[in-house]
């Protein structure tokens, strides 16, 4: 009966599969998965044993070869690297004696806890009220092979993380940062294009708007005299 289950089940995936890839142009690499509440904006593609796990992937977006992400809203053209990860919960790091669930968490991580109570939030509040993202990865952003990215960030529009990076505090947008924990090394552009970018929000403009504009998008300079011009 149990190996009954899993062929349905394995059927079921590969149908669906299927049907994401002929409506949204999905596409799927060897051992790729993703939670049947999963949402796609179009034209995404999972790389090879990647994982999109009660997250939704914004238009063009993709994951790299063994990327794992959770509870994520992940933007527009975002390109996510290899072996990406999204840790969620937390333990107390200060004030609390241990950092052993048993004595902040009533959820019995080992089999049993010293309190009847909540003593520490295990988990970020979601991004959104009635949504269950904790972690936001906004548009255009690029993220380097091995990151980590802790639950609670949100990670700004047109940023770049840099390989190896461990992102444990949000990320202003157009920022490129990298470390372990990340800090900024620069911005960049200057604030006034970074402005100027955030409010024309580009990847909300319709394809054929951004089809007719591509040749411009080498040069931030041409882009804005084009468009200011129009």
């Amino acid at each position: 009966m149990e190996r009954i289950k899993k062929i349905i089940a394995l059927i079921y995936k590969r149908l669906l599969k299927l049907k994401l890839s002929n409506s949204k142009k999905i596409e799927f690499g060897p051992y790729s998965s993703f939670s049947k509440n999963t949402k796609f904006g179009g034209y995404n593609f999972l790389s090879t044993k990647s994982k999109l796990i009660n997250s939704e992937i914004g238009f063009a977006s993709y994951l790299g070869i063994e990327t794992e992400i959770k509870n994520c809203k992940i933007g527009k053209f975002s390109s996510i690297g290899p072996y990406v990860k999204c840790i969620l919960g937390n333990h107390p790091t200060d004030t609390f004696v241990s950092t052993h669930p048993s004595f902040f968490s009533t959820r019995k991580q080992s089999g049993f806890s010293f309190v009847k109570e909540q003593l520490f939030e295990e988990f970020a509040k979601p991004i959104e009220k009635g949504s269950g993202y904790t972690i936001e990865i906004g548009n255009d952003v690029w993220i380097g092979a091995r990151v980590t990215i802790l639950d609670g960030v949100r990670i700004g529009d047109g940023s770049i993380i840099a390989s190896g990076a461990l992102i444990n505090k949000n990320i202003p947008p157009y920022s490129i940062v990298g470390g372990v924990p990340a800090k900024i090394i620069k911005m960049r552009f200057d604030e006034e294009t970074i402005n100027y970018l955030l409010k024309l929000k580009w990847w909300d403009k319709d394809y054929s708007w951004i089809e007719k504009n591509s040749y411009l998008f080498s040069d931030i300079k041409k882009l804005k005299k084009a468009i200011t011009n129009e």
